[in-house]
């Protein structure tokens, strides 16, 4: 073996052992032909102190082929390019400038090694070199050696110690042979750790969304860059050790995404990391809450904050114990509500737990930290205990015992027993925490009176008395019996005397009348015949045609008063300051009279009058209203005539004019004291149309138990005139009678002077009867009897054309009112056809409704110029009550509450200032609202639409039907932005639910800053059938804005902010709704529906309004499936969630804040002539047509 050979084996085995050498060439390298007997490499960091330095005696040679056509990529002038791309993501590589060696030794001078690039790959580091030597050299580089032979290229793989992270170091090759030198071949920069570990994680805050880089075992030295690509965003972002990348104004229910790359400076190894999170709702903020409680109520008043990311969406309240539960929803905009929880136990502890809802992306419900409020309801009357048993222990002594109350039932923070026994002159009272009470030393053969009483400290139960009789005195039987002898004896002699006094009083009497019989009052009266009732309709056209002449003559035909009944009690100086009107005076032979009070003279005298009904003598008492000074009076003659109705027709104030003293407490004062007679109210409703109160008057000297009053207040009088409508007067007489019952005393009627109003009711009622009981009527011959009875009864000639229209209204209609409770046995009946062949009762209600074609002008719309602006020439809005569009100046500034003027514009508008539009108003149930029909705008109308909205205030639009391309129901807003002549209109929230679309408006007019939100409610599930397609939903939705139209009212106006509904053509669609509309407030208020009066005012107001028989009986049906009856009981309450009942103030709201002052001014208008007062509720020059029974009016009468 030569000398060489072993050297070959030994740099073979080296190779195997510690290194890789990747060369190509097309030839081979020879042996080296010496070698060193020393290897040395020496690895140190860039610095001038060496790290380490390792020798060996062992000598380890490669050969290395060598290529011109090496694949690694070069650069020119000495420049690496770089390896190709490792193919594992997590070991990228990394470049560094290029290494030479340099000369220092003479046999070193033609030595010349390059190192072009250079990577660390998991220890071990490859270069990538050229280099040229004309003779063989060797190289020792980390313990491994090589053989350079000629010249060329060579990728050298050598492994490396374990070094620190992220370092640069310095390494050095040692040349050996012809060459013995040590080089800096090249600084290299180690890796990262392996065990490095990145996390991306992302966390949402409002609407920010916020991916941070979270690393374990990251060294300080390790310089990285961070390269994010997120989106939706603006593309790559390199941020220099930042590891967290943040969106803001986040987009509800978005996905982002963020791709990060991780990457070593200066080299090519690099990590990457993603992550998404999707932007979803938060919880929403807690909501601020205040509760105010009652007796058996707590009002929930709670305020929430809306952000984009934390809407609400619903309030849900709760209590402990149970009683209160509901889900509000909310919303964009409601930032306020309350909730009313009722029929809760009075003085109980609750707690309220109050939470704001949303929902996530997902749907899935979320709800806010709840907010607990603690409250207790308010004190009420305890329940009324009951006397269980009165033992005599004695003849004068006796035990009471009564069945206690569970101590819930105090309702108060405490619970007592209170009774008082009276008799004899005495009145004792006894107080214990049980119900048993001993009372001793009685007087012997006593009644008393025993009164049981519950309290709680803050108010007494409703009491029970009973009378009780102690046994006789057993040694005191003779002289008492005496005694009962003589008092029988006085009292008979008593009860002869009276009765020889009233037998000369009315022996004089008819000597007087036969006195003024001749005076000539009857000469003047008309010899009139009783009307039959097949005859009322022919005989009220004959008399009201030609301006009402027969009435007129009739009515001037009757004495206003009879000068042979005197007056001479009215006159006496001491009751003038009694009579509110000088000429309106009671004749003194049907006065009431009261108990007169010892020397004080006048004292039994009252403006009031015994009047007769038909064929009941006394029925009625006709009274003037009571004035301040007189109000102790009429309560005295209501106890002493044991009256249990009054009936007022009037207002306490009309036309800034007093008409009446408020002669009850309040609810807010519920007793009030009127001479010896204390008078309290316990309950009090409020209709449209008239007030229920319920009153108790007590006598203070007199131990009967208290008597219940029924006040009924009419309150649609006018100021002048008569009720447009006579069936308004046919409600109240139902009303009163309701009350009356055969234990009733005297009907008490008044108004203001005790004749006019007074009369008209009582003679409608009483022709009434009479119609009911013969079939016939004699309202000149009943009013003459009225006039003999109390001077200028029936005062003008409107209130007895009155009295004839409500005769044939109720002739034509009957009673159609209906209560919930008798429903679906009405329908029942109603529905049958007996015979099969003949229409049923509910049909023939149906076709009495006369169809009011043409009953009123429609000169504006049907103007050449306006023609166009209708989508049906058979729905024209009326002129008396259409909506006008004002121009000029007044176009751009909000239109004040609609008066008079607004509702008529036959001749109080001047058509040049205002536009037309085919929309009517609309009467309601309650008379504060403002209702508009009208059709769907047409592509020309949609600019007058918006200026109706903005002018008239309508905070509400109802739009019914699908929404079509056609001309029938096009879409008159834009999904944006969009300005309609001088009305900027932008959509800026659409809530869909399953039943109804709810659309949110933001409108102003471009001359104004100020903007107002308009909500639409679009009713979608009704196609071109009559009806909608689910009733339930329909109703549904008519709740909705009933609810949502409180919320909307201002506080200082009286008026609801105005609804407009329109359909295609303002007509078949709109009239089911509004019908439902007042036969809904209907039902909620009074528990009765009147679907035939309620159809027909709404086809006065419009053409067209609820035409077919389909929808008169859908009206019925969906009623009765609203509220269900069970065995003739309503089975719950069906009611809105939250009643809104409005209360019309008594005083004008000029006069509101004005002190009362009794000047003589005053006084002496009050004593002014009455026939002026009420001759000018009969004296105007306008007529309104009288009602024809089969279409519509007929002529004009004198009604204002």
């Amino acid at each position: 073996m030569s000398k060489f050979s072993w050297l070959k084996y030994l740099a073979l085995a080296a190779a195997l052992l510690g290194a890789t050498v990747d060369a190509q060439d097309h030839s081979s390298l020879a042996p080296s032909s010496t070698a060193p007997t020393t290897v040395n490499f020496t690895l140190k960091e860039n610095s001038n102190d060496t790290l380490f330095t390792t020798s060996s005696t062992t000598s380890t040679t490669e050969t290395l082929p060598l290529s011109e056509n090496s694949t690694i990529s070069t650069g020119t002038n000495g420049t690496a390019t770089g390896f190709p791309a490792a193919t594992v993501t997590s070991a990228p590589n990394s470049t560094i400038a290029d290494s030479k060696t340099t000369a220092g030794d003479q046999d070193c001078e033609n030595v010349n090694i390059i190192v072009k690039e250079w990577e660390v790959i998991n220890d071990i580091v490859k270069l990538h070199t050229s280099y040229k030597d004309s003779e063989n050299l060797t190289i020792t580089i980390l313990n491994s050696s090589f053989a350079l032979v000629g010249g060329g290229t060579a990728n050298i793989s050598v492994s490396l110690p374990s070094l620190s992270n992220c370092a640069r170091y310095t390494l050095n090759g040692t040349f050996s042979g012809k060459c013995n030198h040590t080089i800096e071949l090249v600084n290299i920069i180690t890796n990262p750790s392996p065990d490095l570990q990145f996390h991306l994680n992302s966390s949402q805050s409002g609407d920010n969304i916020t991916f941070q880089l979270k690393t374990r075992g990251v060294q300080t030295n390790c310089k990285l860059n961070y390269t994010w690509n997120c989106h939706p965003s603006t593309g790559n972002k390199t941020q220099i050790s930042t590891e967290v990348m943040t969106f803001q104004n986040l987009t509800p229910c978005q996905t982002y995404h963020c791709f990060v790359k991780i990457q070593q400076v200066a080299t090519k190894w690099y990590q990457t990391r993603k992550s998404n999170t999707t932007a979803d709702y938060e919880k929403p903020k807690k909501p601020i809450v205040s509760v105010k409680p009652g007796q058996r109520k707590i009002t929930v008043n709670w305020s929430v904050s809306h952000t984009k990311m934390q809407p609400v969406k619903k309030i849900n309240i709760t209590s402990t114990p149970k009683g209160c539960s509901t889900t509000k929803d909310i919303m964009k905009g409601d930032r306020t509500g309350s909730y009313a929880c009722k029929n809760l136990a009075p003085y109980e502890r609750y707690t309220i737990h109050v939470t704001a809802n949303n929902n996530k992306c997902n749907n899935e419900n979320q709800s806010s930290e709840e907010e607990i409020k603690h409250v207790q309801t308010n004190s009420e009357k305890p329940a009324t205990p009951q006397i269980k048993n009165i033992n005599f222990l004695a003849n004068n002594e006796f035990e009471l015992s009564c069945t206690e109350l569970d101590p819930t039932k105090f309702h108060g923070p405490m619970g007592r027993y209170l009774v008082t026994l009276t008799g004899a002159g005495h009145t004792s009272n006894s107080n214990n925490t049980n119900c048993k009470f001993v009372f001793k030393d009685l007087n012997y053969l006593t009644t008393y009176k025993i009164e049981l009483v519950a309290h709680n400290g803050q108010y007494g139960s409703e009491r029970v008395s009973q009378e009780i009789t102690t046994k006789y005195n057993d040694k005191a039987l003779i002289g008492f019996l005496v005694f009962l002898i003589i008092a029988t004896s006085i009292a008979l002699a008593i009860v002869l005397y009276k009765i020889y006094i009233l037998q000369r009083k009315s022996s004089r009497r008819s000597e007087e009348s036969v006195e003024l019989i001749t005076h000539d009052d009857e000469k003047q009266l008309l010899n009139m015949e009783p009307i039959l009732a097949e005859q009322l309709i022919d005989v009220y056209r004959r008399k009201q045609a030609d301006e009402s002449r027969l009435f007129l003559a009739e009515f001037q035909s009757i004495p206003r008063v009879f000068s042979k009944f005197s007056v001479k009690e009215a006159r006496r100086g001491c009751n003038t300051n009694k009579n509110r009107y000088v000429d309106i005076l009671p004749y003194d032979h049907n006065r009431v009279q009261l108990s007169p009070i010892a020397g004080e003279q006048g004292s039994d005298y009252i403006n009031a009058s015994f009047i007769d009904g038909f064929n009941e003598s006394r029925k009625y008492i006709a009274a003037q209203g009571p004035k301040e000074e007189t109000s102790d009076d009429f309560w005295k003659m209501v106890w002493e005539q044991k009256a249990t109705i009054i009936v007022m027709v009037t207002r306490c104030e009309e036309g800034k004019r007093p008409k009446c003293a408020q002669y009850w407490p309040t609810m807010d004062s519920p007793s009030k004291t009127f001479g010896d007679l204390t008078v309290r109210i316990s309950e009090e409703q409020w209709c449209p149309d008239y007030v229920i109160r319920k009153l108790f008057i007590s006598h203070k000297s007199e131990k009967t138990p208290e008597r219940e009053v029924t006040h009924i207040q009419f309150i649609r009088w006018p100021d002048h005139g008569v009720p447009e409508d006579p069936h308004l007067l046919l409600k109240l007489r139902q009303r009163v009678n309701a009350f009356r019952n055969l234990f009733s005393g005297p009907i008490v009627v008044h108004c203001s002077a005790g004749v006019g109003r007074t009369g008209s009711y009582i003679g409608i009622d009483a022709m009434m009867q009479g119609l009911e009981a013969e079939g016939r009527v004699d309202v000149y011959g009943y009013i003459v009897q009225l006039r003999r009875q109390r001077c200028l009864m029936v005062q003008v000639e409107a209130q007895y054309i009155l009295i004839h229209q409500a005769l044939l209204e109720y002739y034509l209609y009957g009673e159609t009112e209906v209560s919930l409770s008798e429903l679906p046995k009405h329908l029942i009946n109603f529905k049958k056809n007996d015979p099969p062949s003949e229409p049923s009762m509910l049909e023939g209600e149906f076709q009495r409704i006369p169809p009011y074609t043409d009953w009123r002008t429609q000169t504006t719309g049907r103007r050449g110029e306006n023609q166009s602006k209708n989508r049906s020439l058979s729905v024209i809005a009326y002129d008396y009550n259409r909506v006008t569009i004002k121009l000029e100046d007044e176009k751009s500034k909000d239109s004040t509450s609609h008066s008079d003027s607004d509702l008529s514009s036959d001749d109080s508008e001047d058509e040049e200032s205002t536009k037309y539009i085919n929309a009517s108003y609309i009467d309601g149930y309650w008379h504060s609202e403002t209702l508009i029909a009208t059709q769907t705008p047409l592509p020309e109308t949609i600019a007058d639409f918006w200026m109706m909205v903005y002018q008239r205030k309508a905070r509400i639009i109802a739009m019914l039907g699908k929404l079509k391309d056609d001309k029938d129901c096009s879409q008159y807003w834009e999904d944006d932005k969009k300005t309609y002549d001088d009305i900027e209109v932008v959509l800026s929230e659409c809530n869909k639910q399953p039943e109804f679309i709810v659309r949110i408006f933001e409108i102003r007019h471009t001359k104004r800053k100020e903007t107002r939100q308009v909500y639409q409610y679009h009713f979608h599930d009704w196609a071109e059938s009559e009806l909608p397609e689910d009733p339930s939903n329909f109703t549904k939705m008519i709740r909705s804005i009933k609810e949502k139209l409180s919320t909307l009212q201002e506080p200082e106006s009286s008026l609801s902010p105005s609804l407009i509904v329109h359909c295609s053509d303002g007509a078949k669609k709109t009239g089911v709704f509004y019908a439902l509309w007042i036969l809904l407030d209907n039902a909620d208020t009074e528990n009765v529906i009147d679907v035939l009066q309620t159809v027909k005012v709404l086809r006065k107001a419009r053409p067209g309004l609820v035409s077919t028989f389909e929808q008169y009986q859908f009206l019925y049906d969906i009623i009765a499936s609203t509220y269900p009856v069970q065995n003739g009981t309503l089975i719950s309450d069906n009611g809105p969630a939250q009643a809104t009942i409005e209360v019309i103030s008594e005083i004008s709201p000029e006069n509101e804040f004005q002190p009362k002052a009794a000047s003589d001014s005053t006084k002496n208008e009050e004593e002014s002539s009455a026939q002026d007062d009420e001759a000018k509720s009969g004296s105007s020059n306008d007529k309104q047509p009288a009602e024809n029974p089969i279409n519509g009016p007929v002529t004009s009468g004198a009604i204002e």
